[in-house]
């Protein structure tokens, strides 16, 4: 049985992380990949660390910078929750177990409401877990240096720059039940026109005829890239077929 398939700008990255509780936790900054063969995701990465480098530039170089300034671990890393706590992916993604506060969060909490007469502050041997420092994080990937990459066919040919990224969840086990999602394919716009809002691919559902009609004019040419399609991942991506032999994002979700 096909897993359930989700693309990480559309689905995934930027949405709210909330408890089960519905209380606010943080928003998908990044992603964290564990590679191989059959890359699949590990972590949320959130905070300005992992926000920061996705923005690039002068801001993001600022977001990190000013971070690093304030946090008081040696070499800080962003902000990391587990895939395997993740229960519901939907309009935010809801998470359970035990979460690492953020390092605002738990400052205020420690210095300001924990020593308050009648507060109930814990003692400082039982918090809650600390923020991690970069040198306690598996050294993975992030999928964000994925999306803008030049991608070429066999022969060398562009075919555009890598939009979006598709995920299924069929990969390992994470925890007891939880399957990981797995990196199964690449969509590939000829141009930089901005970031794809999903009336491109497959039929549409109820978009607006309009703006659906406008942006597969403006996104023609785009294609679907499989992970079994792809020689060189790096940078350039490498492809093992010819452009032509590409799937057409206007026939990503038709019924096969």
């Amino acid at each position: 049985m096909t897993g359930r398939v989700l693309h990480a700008h559309l689905h995934l990255l930027d949405r709210q992380v909330v408890r089960a509780d519905g209380r606010l936790l943080c928003k998908v900054d990044d992603l964290e990949i564990e590679p191989g063969e059959a890359p699949y995701v590990t972590a949320i990465l959130a905070g300005p660390l992992a926000l920061g480098p996705r923005v690039g530039g002068v801001v993001g170089r600022l977001m990190t910078g000013t971070t690093r300034l304030f946090r008081p671990e040696e070499d800080p890393a962003p902000r990391r929750v587990p895939m395997s706590l993740v229960s519901e992916i939907g309009s935010a993604v809801t998470v359970g177990g035990d979460v690492p506060e953020a390092a605002l969060e738990r400052w205020v909490r420690e210095r300001l409401i924990d020593p308050l007469p009648g507060s109930g502050g814990a003692d400082p041997g039982l918090g809650a877990p600390r923020p991690v420092r970069r040198a306690e994080v598996p050294d993975r990937d992030r999928l964000s240096s994925l999306v803008g990459r030049r991608v070429v066919d066999r022969d060398g040919a562009p075919v555009g720059q890598v939009a979006d990224v598709q995920l299924t969840q069929d990969g390992p086990l994470l925890g007891e039940s939880t399957q990981a999602l797995r990196l199964s394919g690449l969509v590939v716009a000829p141009r930089h026109t901005g970031q794809l809002l999903g009336y491109e691919r497959g039929p549409g559902g109820n978009s607006p005829a309009l703006v659906r009609v406008v942006i597969r004019r403006l996104h023609r040419g785009s294609r679907f890239v499989s992970w079994e399609q792809i020689g060189d991942p790096g940078d350039p991506i490498t492809l093992t077929e010819p452009r032509a032999a590409l799937l057409p994002l206007t026939e990503l979700f038709e019924p096969r």
